[in-house]
């Protein structure tokens, strides 16, 4: 008889941080659960921590690589196809949960919902919670995270995952594995370093409905190894030739208007990238549709080189 939850935890790195996360897995209220325990290549003591597991009574799979894959979506890609579970949850081994989280989501995935992801709280690298919620709101003039909802896939897309990644931690999502694809997981996904959790989400929502729970229910780790921290000038290059694709998605696959796209893409990135470059922000303010080309004809370039 298959499990109702298939528990993916994705593993480099991170045996400071992982025994917080193998608790919270195990000692759910909801225990009709599988847990699969994936390992890219770690250099410190990760492996040997996840090999205890091998015997737990609630493990399916231990899968320690010999090489690093290169991409932790090719950890996801891995970890769905061993899923038998009805519905999938992939819990970062850096972060942590309250016990009732599965308990939770479970009596919002009925009917229509394909996804449903909870409230965070961020935390710190010794897990104390830090003083704020993850803040949804920036960007868009009502704030529907304030309550719970449910929302079809293609308008929650279109008025507000079209702008940017309103989903910013996996460990908080909760979802159907059947509406899983094999063409979700494309050479654009593998390839991407900072945009392909938001890319994943949009393809996922595309056809089911997705609710919120507004539930303090995951805890979203910061620490000195995660990549978001370290936002350099390299990393906003790679960032705008990810969200060339991502444009690119859109308007093929999603039929989203190309002009109101490419306007609310511009505001968010000119948002993002322009916060301390005087000359950027004066060019934008002086000559908004030259800076518009500019900047379109640039990722016009990248995605052109980067075509999947």
């Amino acid at each position: 008889m298959k499990p109702t939850f298939s528990i993916i935890i994705p593993n480099y790195n991170h045996s400071d941080f992982l025994q917080q996360r193998l608790d919270s897995v195990f000692n759910q209220t909801f225990q009709d659960f599988e847990v699969i325990l994936l390992d890219d290549a770690s250099t410190d003591d990760s492996a040997l921590l996840l090999n205890s597991y091998v015997n737990h009574p609630k493990v399916s799979h231990v899968i320690i690589n010999k090489d690093n894959s290169g991409s932790p979506f090719k950890q996801w890609e891995k970890g769905i196809a061993l899923a038998k579970g009805t519905y999938v949850w992939i819990a970062e081994s850096d972060d942590y949960c309250e016990l009732n989280f599965l308990e939770t989501c479970l009596k919002t995935l009925v009917g229509d919902v394909g996804v449903v992801y909870t409230q965070s709280l961020d935390i710190d690298e010794n897990g104390d919670k830090l003083s704020h919620r993850i803040n949804y709101t920036q960007s868009y003039k009502t704030n529907i995270w304030k309550d719970d909802f449910k929302m079809d896939g293609a308008k929650f897309i279109s008025d507000y995952l079209l702008l940017k990644n309103v989903i910013p931690n996996a460990s908080a999502v909760v979802f159907k594995k059947d509406i899983i694809s094999d063409v979700y997981f494309n050479k654009a996904l593998l390839s991407m370093r900072m945009c392909g959790d938001w890319f994943f989400w949009l393809q996922l929502v595309s056809n089911t409905n997705i609710a919120f729970i507004n539930q303090d229910l995951n805890f979203f780790r910061h620490h000195n190894q995660v990549s978001r921290n370290h936002f350099n000038s390299n990393k906003k290059k790679v960032r705008l030739i990810e969200e060339s694709l991502i444009r690119q998605y859109l308007k093929e696959k999603q039929g989203i208007n190309n002009k109101v796209m490419n306007n609310k893409l511009l505001v968010n990135w000119f948002k993002l990238h322009t916060k301390k470059d005087l000359f950027k922000r004066s060019f934008y303010r002086l000559h908004p549709s030259l800076f518009k080309k500019v900047v379109f004809a640039f990722q016009f370039i990248c995605f052109k080189l980067k075509k999947y």
